[in-house]
């Protein structure tokens, strides 16, 4: 979970730095300060963002409960008091600290509702109701048995917040820009979480065709099936590459990863999860999902009989093939299958706001520009046979055009 750490604090240092420069605040010094303090001692932060949100056709300040949002109650010589509930806390648990940090853009009305802030998990008034990590003591579940994530509902009841650890309180014109800032850096690492996972789908995939007896060199609709799953991971696998190798330097001096193909590659990821499944399904057959249960390895009346039944390759022994099976059941076919689908689906935002950033971001006007002089110089024209050869199209043949104007690969906005 340390990507969310460095997430939130790359968004932080960028955020801090920028309502200094426009406040004359010292903010900045104050979020260096803690960073350096966590850095020291190795601190795992979480990251509250997501509010409850209430009524989504109303802003935060007008909700009729406004522990919806998380917001400041009372402004003190120490430091501030806060109430509210964010939701959708990856880790909350098990991390050390929590990062509080608005979840939309505001608007002076939201004023309260603008704070960010660092958060000890025991402080006073902080209360989290959370779901297990993965499956536990499940015998079934081969991965997700020792390997989770869990997520809780945090409530702020009257938590008091010192100064040092407060980063914004109340700029509610910078809002927008540190959520879309994290949101940024957090598809970003979203897209190597998930490409991993896809790893674990195309190594099972591979295992369980041999373990059937199968190959992809003999039997085509397989190798076809394996190369669309390895496209689809690796396709958005390399616009997180993409995004780290155009990074845009921040006025800060921060990295911020280049947002457009940051946010093709979360909402590949995101729509594609379930293709993914899919794929890894129709590769390792229905043997996923009908495999006796582990339980049935240590029953002398039945172990012996399934061992030899559902053996395929004389060189593959059956407990193999069915540990592979199981391996595949637990990720793409169990609770926590469908749990990691929804994450990834909506986890880092929803698709359409990744849609909107992508629209937003991609320089569209230049794309126009570039045709606009391309059909200025004639290009779009039908004029006939194109040659460069003297005689040919005209007496003396074509001419070196002057070099146009180099576009920018990517607007650094």
């Amino acid at each position: 979970m340390r990507y969310l750490t460095q997430d939130g604090f790359n968004a932080l240092f960028q955020i801090s730095h920028r309502v200094d420069e426009d406040l004359g605040t010292d903010y900045h010094s104050r979020f260096l300060n803690y960073l350096h303090d966590a850095q020291e001692r190795d601190l795992t932060v979480g990251i509250a963002m997501t509010d409850a949100k209430g009524d989504r056709r109303l802003r935060p300040s007008e909700q009729p409960n406004p522990d919806t949002y998380v917001h400041v109650v009372e402004r003190r010589s120490g430091g501030v008091v806060i109430s509210g509930t964010k939701a959708i806390v990856t880790s909350a648990p098990y991390v050390h600290e929590l990062m509080v940090l608005p979840g939309r853009a505001m608007t002076e009305a939201d004023r309260d509702f603008t704070i960010a802030c660092a958060v000890p998990l025991d402080a006073p008034g902080l209360t989290i109701v959370a779901r297990p990590a993965g499956r536990p003591g499940n015998a079934s579940a081969s991965f997700s048995g020792r390997y989770g994530q869990s997520t809780g509902v945090c409530r702020f009841e009257n938590v008091f917040v010192p100064w040092e650890r407060v980063f914004l309180c109340g700029e509610w014109k910078h809002a927008e820009f540190l959520t879309k800032s994290y949101a940024t850096h957090h598809r970003h690492t979203c897209i190597a979480a998930r490409a991993g996972f896809g790893d674990l789908l195309i190594g099972a995939g591979a295992l369980m065709i041999e373990a059937n007896g199968l190959s992809t060199d003999r039997n085509g609709h397989l190798r076809d099936t394996m190369v669309d799953l390895i496209k689809t991971v690796e396709g958005f696998y390399a616009s997180g590459v993409a995004a780290s190798v155009y990074g845009v330097v921040d006025p800060s001096g921060a990295i911020e990863p280049e947002p457009v193909y940051a946010n093709i590659g979360k909402l590949l990821l995101a729509t594609q999860i379930y293709d993914m499944h899919r794929l890894a399904h129709t590769v390792s057959g229905g043997l996923v999902a009908t495999l006796p249960g582990p339980e049935e390895d240590h029953n002398p009346e039945t172990s012996a009989d399934l061992a030899a039944v559902l053996t395929a390759r004389p060189d593959v022994p059956y407990a193999q093939r069915a540990a592979v099976a199981g391996f595949i059941e637990d990720l793409t076919v169990s609770e926590s299958a469908g749990w990691y689908s929804t994450i990834s689906l909506h986890g880092g935002g929803s698709p359409e706001a990744m849609k909107g950033e992508i629209h937003r971001r991609y320089p569209i006007a230049e794309r126009k520009e570039l045709v606009k002089r391309l059909v200025e110089r004639g290009v779009a024209e039908v004029a006939g046979p194109s040659s460069a050869q003297p005689g040919q199209c005209c007496d003396t043949g074509c001419t070196v055009p002057e070099t146009p104007e180099v576009i920018k690969r990517r607007p650094q906005d």
